[in-house]
């Protein structure tokens, strides 16, 4: 890749609605040289797929994070697919380290959670050893953006079919206070919609959902402002640009206050995704590292900034992701009954 394609990436992973002429204008090429360069971006996978982030908490649910140890399984890949068919599972990836999956569902609450645990286990063929639920509360930090993409390209932000003025920052993190927001029958379509495709233009949406495109637009400005709809991202392959993505899992001393744990997110550059937990932990980080050296300053790094109030914390190693939707049929359908 040039310099020309990470900056695409960089825009992409902001917005992948940014139109091809804002992109094109921002870069000082083409139109047809930006289509082209995308193109050949998803062809070779250094752009993994499209994706709507979504704040479920605002639509009634709650997210879990459920990290299982295998015994016994002799097809685990067999396992995964049928992992993925499950409505309510919004993310899976496989480790290399104490557990061999993590899966996270969303829930409307503790007796559905368990509905969907016991589903899961089934899927398994009951054939995990271990497990720990951890209930996320908010993000610390989520970004798509790591070091390689932090180029600070600035392009024109419109209210456009992407939406940029309102939608594009570079980190997207939910907070601890949130508002329940109850969608309207068009804003769950529309929802929908954008789940499956959101690079979907608003034309096509308005054929597939039987809605004029105003509406959509209209539909889709108040999911923003009302803080559903969190980013348009288009999710960048970190393993194909060098990097390797580990996973800390920390327990901190009862009470530590929100300000402690966010400190270390104003130095470390190298944080995909951070929350804050309920359960065997209180705190998640997502870390990409291109080498061991670059892993260790960063857990040094982590540490120094709140080592009194760590008491432990383990280290995985994410081995592949495979699966991934935030606004999945599991929300889509109980949303619909609503």
């Amino acid at each position: 890749m040039d310099k020309k394609d990470l900056q695409i990436l960089e825009i992409m992973a902001q917005n992948c609605r940014v139109p091809h002429t804002t992109i094109a204008q921002a870069l000082n090429i083409s139109k047809d040289t930006v289509a082209y360069k995308i193109k050949q971006l998803e062809k070779s996978s250094m752009i993994d797929q499209y994706l709507l982030f979504v704040d479920a908490r605002r639509l009634g649910f709650t997210r879990y994070h459920i990290l299982m140890q295998f015994q016994d399984i002799e097809n685990k890949q067999e396992v995964y697919d049928k992992l993925k068919t499950h409505k309510s599972v919004m993310w899976i990836n496989t480790f290399i380290g104490k557990y061999d999956i993590q899966i996270i569902v969303d829930a409307t609450d503790g007796f559905h959670l368990n509905t969907i645990r016991k589903e899961l286990f089934e899927l398994c063929d009951n054939k995990v050893k271990d497990y720990i639920i951890l209930t996320h509360l908010l993000d610390l930090e989520f970004t798509q953006l790591n070091p390689v993409l932090d180029l600070r390209t600035t392009f024109n932000k419109k209210l456009d079919h992407s939406f940029s003025s309102i939608l594009t920052t570079r980190n997207f993190p939910v907070g601890e206070k949130f508002k329940r927001y109850n969608p309207s029958k068009k804003e769950v379509e529309i929802l929908k919609s954008l789940a499956d495709d959101p690079r979907k233009s608003l034309t096509e949406m308005s054929k597939e959902i039987h809605i004029d495109r105003q509406t959509i637009k209209k539909g889709i400005i108040n999911l923003i402002e009302n803080k559903i709809i969190l980013n348009f991202g288009g999710i960048p392959n970190l393993s194909k640009q060098g990097f390797v993505t580990y996973y800390l899992l920390v327990r901190v001393v009862q009470d530590t206050p929100l300000e402690i744990l966010k400190r270390p997110f104003q130095k470390l550059r190298n944080i995909f995704y951070a929350g804050r937990m309920i359960g065997d932990y209180d705190m998640i980080l997502y870390l990409n590292a291109s080498n061991p050296e670059e892993l260790n300053e960063s857990i040094a790094l982590f540490r120094k900034e709140i080592e009194k109030y760590i008491v432990n914390y383990d280290l995985l190693v994410q081995d592949k992701i495979h699966y991934w939707r935030q606004f999945h049929n599991g929300i889509y359908e109980k949303l619909k009954e609503n």
